[in-house]
Formats: C-alpha cells, structure tokens, sequence
C-alpha cells in the first residue's frame, strides 16, 4: 500500500522519463499532446486490509466545457460513452444546471503502479480523447477544451 506522496513521486518519476514536457499541475500533472491536455492526479483511496493508506492515479483530459445538458447528450453518454475499451466518458452538471463539463479518463491503482502500464494509459487517454472530443463538440455543442472565450 503506498501514500498519497510516494505514489506522487513515483509517478512524477516514471512521467519524467517517459515524457518531455510533463507540467506541475494543481492537482498533479499535466501533458499536453497535440490538441490534448492529459491530467494525471493522485488521490487517497482510503486504507487497504490491514489498515495502510492506498492511492489511486487518475488519468483524465477535458473533452468539452458548457455542453448544453440534454437527454440526447445525457443518453449518448450513458451507452456510447461507455463503450471504450479503456477509459470513460464523464459528465460533471455546472451549476446552472443547463449546461455540464466532459471529460474522459481512467483510473489505475497507484499501489501496484508500474512504469509501463502508466505511460500507456497516458498515451491512451490523449488518443482515445482527441477522438472523443471531435464526436462530442460536433454531434452535441459546447466549447472544446482549447477554445477561447468571446471577449465581453
């Protein structure tokens, strides 16, 4: 079982020789590949049989912000963006309730971590989400990840 902070340094670590331009981040990490900006978080995941602290790593990067929150996005979400064979389709509602934020990401245990297995969800994830977003933003709306608001 391993910490917050030592799942934290072995994955920056295994991101620093793995990856050129990995970022600090807020909660994290970031790299950026091509269009795709890939987020990698580690997070306390409560504590394992005998009590040890256990971690996990969240893979994400942002599809689309202020996507109009409709049935037929909510149902495409729940059955098309489930399909993947590696990562998720996720749905955050804003506050306004009309409109909702989509991600896409994966999550592996940070216990059992190894260096092989987080590079290529990383790769997986930018990939599978620079697909994703192109589906999302053209069938349904909303801003794309990269796009600029209009001045006020």
């Amino acid at each position: 079982m391993a910490t917050v902070d030592a799942s934290l340094q072995k994955v920056q670590r295994i991101l620093a020789n793995a990856f050129d331009n990995v970022m600090l981040a807020k909660d994290g990490f970031a790299i950026e590949r091509g269009s795709t900006r890939v987020n990698i978080e580690v997070k306390e995941w409560g504590k394992g049989p005998q009590g040890d602290p256990s971690s996990i790593v969240r893979i994400w990067a942002p599809l689309v912000r202020d996507l109009p929150a409709t049935p037929e996005f909510y149902r495409w979400a729940a059955t098309e963006g489930q399909k993947y064979l590696f990562g998720t389709v996720t749905v955050v509602d804003n506050e306004d309730g009309t409109s909702c934020f989509v991600a896409f990401d994966h999550t592996l245990l940070a216990d059992y971590l190894d260096p092989e297995e987080l590079v290529q969800a990383v790769v997986a994830v930018a990939v599978t989400a620079d697909d994703v977003d192109d589906t999302v933003h053209d069938k349904f709306g909303g801003k794309r990840y990269t796009d600029q608001d209009a001045p006020a």
